[in-house]
Protein backbone atom coordinates (compact mmCIF):
# COMPACT_ATOMS: atom_id res chain seq x y z
CA UNK A 1 0.00 0.00 0.00
CA UNK A 2 2.76 2.44 0.90
CA UNK A 3 4.56 1.81 -2.39
CA UNK A 4 1.34 2.26 -4.37
CA UNK A 5 0.59 5.49 -2.52
CA UNK A 6 4.16 6.76 -2.85
CA UNK A 7 4.56 7.26 0.89
CA UNK A 8 7.08 5.82 3.37
CA UNK A 9 6.26 3.38 6.13
CA UNK A 10 6.63 4.88 9.60
CA UNK A 11 7.71 2.14 12.03
CA UNK A 12 6.26 2.48 15.54
CA UNK A 13 6.14 0.36 18.66
CA UNK A 14 4.43 0.73 22.01
CA UNK A 15 5.52 -0.49 25.41
CA UNK A 16 3.60 -0.33 28.67
CA UNK A 17 0.05 -0.99 27.49
CA UNK A 18 0.48 -4.66 28.36
CA UNK A 19 0.50 -3.58 32.00
CA UNK A 20 -3.23 -2.88 31.61
CA UNK A 21 -4.17 -6.13 29.88
CA UNK A 22 -1.79 -9.07 30.35
CA UNK A 23 -2.90 -12.64 29.79
CA UNK A 24 -3.67 -14.35 33.07
CA UNK A 25 -4.01 -11.08 35.01
CA UNK A 26 -7.08 -8.99 35.89
CA UNK A 27 -7.90 -6.44 33.19
CA UNK A 28 -7.27 -2.94 34.56
CA UNK A 29 -8.30 -0.58 31.78
CA UNK A 30 -9.25 2.08 34.32
CA UNK A 31 -5.88 2.01 36.07
CA UNK A 32 -4.32 5.46 36.16
CA UNK A 33 -0.72 6.60 35.89
CA UNK A 34 0.51 3.60 33.91
CA UNK A 35 3.09 4.87 31.48
CA UNK A 36 2.69 3.82 27.88
CA UNK A 37 5.51 4.66 25.49
CA UNK A 38 5.19 5.16 21.77
CA UNK A 39 8.50 5.08 19.91
CA UNK A 40 8.50 6.32 16.32
CA UNK A 41 11.29 5.34 13.96
CA UNK A 42 12.73 6.90 10.85
CA UNK A 43 10.53 6.69 7.75
CA UNK A 44 11.20 3.65 5.58
CA UNK A 45 10.95 4.62 1.90
CA UNK A 46 9.36 1.92 -0.24
CA UNK A 47 10.10 1.57 -3.93
CA UNK A 48 7.26 -0.02 -5.94
CA UNK A 49 9.79 -2.43 -7.47
CA UNK A 50 11.12 -3.68 -4.12
CA UNK A 51 10.39 -7.22 -3.03
CA UNK A 52 7.67 -7.01 -0.35
CA UNK A 53 9.42 -9.75 1.65
CA UNK A 54 12.59 -7.63 1.82
CA UNK A 55 10.61 -4.55 2.88
CA UNK A 56 8.81 -6.59 5.53
CA UNK A 57 12.10 -7.99 6.87
CA UNK A 58 13.61 -4.49 7.02
CA UNK A 59 10.54 -3.17 8.81
CA UNK A 60 10.68 -6.05 11.31
CA UNK A 61 14.35 -5.31 12.04
CA UNK A 62 13.63 -1.64 12.61
CA UNK A 63 10.67 -2.38 14.85
CA UNK A 64 12.71 -4.88 16.89
CA UNK A 65 15.33 -2.18 17.47
CA UNK A 66 12.62 0.31 18.46
CA UNK A 67 11.14 -2.21 20.91
CA UNK A 68 14.54 -2.76 22.50
CA UNK A 69 14.87 1.02 22.83
CA UNK A 70 11.42 1.33 24.42
CA UNK A 71 12.11 -1.49 26.87
CA UNK A 72 15.52 -0.07 27.79
CA UNK A 73 14.23 3.48 28.27
CA UNK A 74 10.93 2.63 29.98
CA UNK A 75 10.85 4.71 33.18
CA UNK A 76 9.07 2.18 35.44
CA UNK A 77 10.75 -0.87 36.94
CA UNK A 78 9.27 -3.44 39.30
CA UNK A 79 10.38 -3.02 42.89
CA UNK A 80 9.44 -6.48 44.15
CA UNK A 81 9.55 -9.97 42.65
CA UNK A 82 5.75 -10.22 42.56
CA UNK A 83 5.62 -7.01 40.48
CA UNK A 84 7.64 -8.54 37.62
CA UNK A 85 4.56 -10.10 36.01
CA UNK A 86 4.57 -7.60 33.13
CA UNK A 87 8.20 -8.10 32.11
CA UNK A 88 9.18 -10.78 29.61
CA UNK A 89 11.22 -13.68 30.97
CA UNK A 90 14.31 -12.48 29.07
CA UNK A 91 14.11 -9.27 31.13
CA UNK A 92 13.74 -11.13 34.43
CA UNK A 93 9.95 -11.10 34.46
CA UNK A 94 7.20 -13.68 34.47
CA UNK A 95 4.91 -12.53 31.64
CA UNK A 96 3.63 -15.40 29.50
CA UNK A 97 5.31 -16.00 26.17
CA UNK A 98 3.15 -15.61 23.05
CA UNK A 99 2.98 -19.41 22.87
CA UNK A 100 1.87 -19.70 26.50
CA UNK A 101 -0.72 -16.96 25.98
CA UNK A 102 -2.05 -18.79 22.91
CA UNK A 103 -2.34 -21.99 24.95
CA UNK A 104 -4.21 -20.07 27.66
CA UNK A 105 -6.55 -18.64 25.00
CA UNK A 106 -7.24 -22.12 23.66
CA UNK A 107 -7.95 -23.47 27.15
CA UNK A 108 -10.39 -20.59 27.73
CA UNK A 109 -12.13 -21.29 24.39
CA UNK A 110 -12.48 -24.95 25.30
CA UNK A 111 -13.84 -24.10 28.75
CA UNK A 112 -16.41 -21.72 27.23
CA UNK A 113 -17.45 -24.36 24.69
CA UNK A 114 -17.84 -26.92 27.49
CA UNK A 115 -19.96 -24.50 29.55
CA UNK A 116 -22.21 -23.89 26.50
CA UNK A 117 -22.56 -27.63 25.90
CA UNK A 118 -23.60 -28.31 29.49
CA UNK A 119 -25.84 -25.24 29.91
Amino acid sequence: MAADAGVPIIPMVTWGGHRLWTKGRPKTLTRRHTRIMLVVGEPLPVDPDEDPAVVTATLAERMAALLEEAQRDYPDTPTAAEDRWWLPVRMGGTAPTPEAAAAMDEAERQARAERRRTA
